[in-house]
């Protein structure tokens, strides 16, 4: 098996962080998406798509090279590193890739730290921000361990 993981990470490098846990434990290739030309999936089996969240969405970048990437028929998988850690911000994305004949293996969230003073002056977000720091931490980086070994043994 061969896996490609395509990660934005451009503010604090957390998903950058989670991105190579999957690419060492699939042996695999990670990718910052400003590094990236066209990607070719062929060679590939396993396509990672990560990006923190900026303004309550994956980077619309990476939105748009999975738009106009070949995925029918590969193995598939979306991560992402926000303020919260949920989920839900990745379905857009995965909503994309099967729209494409992607297979969809998975989702994977996180905390990711940040500064709620670079982007809005609301208290609850200072609150949120506080809740962030130090993340991803040791616990999350195990939690992307045993999701990335899930994905695999389903491979």
């Amino acid at each position: 098996m061969k896996a490609l993981i395509i990660y934005c990470s451009d503010y604090r490098h957390n998903t950058e962080r989670i991105a190579r846990v999957f690419a060492e434990k699939t042996h695999g290739d990670a990718i910052n998406l400003r590094d990236i030309g066209k990607v070719n999936t062929e060679e590939y089996d396993l396509i990672g798509f990560g990006s923190g969240v900026y303004r309550e969405s994956l980077s619309e970048k990476l939105i748009k090279l999975a738009g106009r990437t070949d995925v029918a028929g590969k193995q598939a998988f979306v991560f992402s590193t926000s303020g919260v850690g949920m989920k839900y911000y990745n379905h857009r994305l995965i909503r994309l890739l099967v729209s494409k004949g992607a297979v969809i293996k998975g989702s994977f969230a996180c905390k990711g730290s940040f500064s709620a003073r670079e982007f809005t002056d609301k208290k609850v977000f200072d609150f949120m921000a506080r809740l962030s720091q130090g993340h991803p931490d040791d616990r999350d980086i195990k939690k992307a361990e045993r999701f990335i070994s899930r994905v695999v043994g389903l491979l």
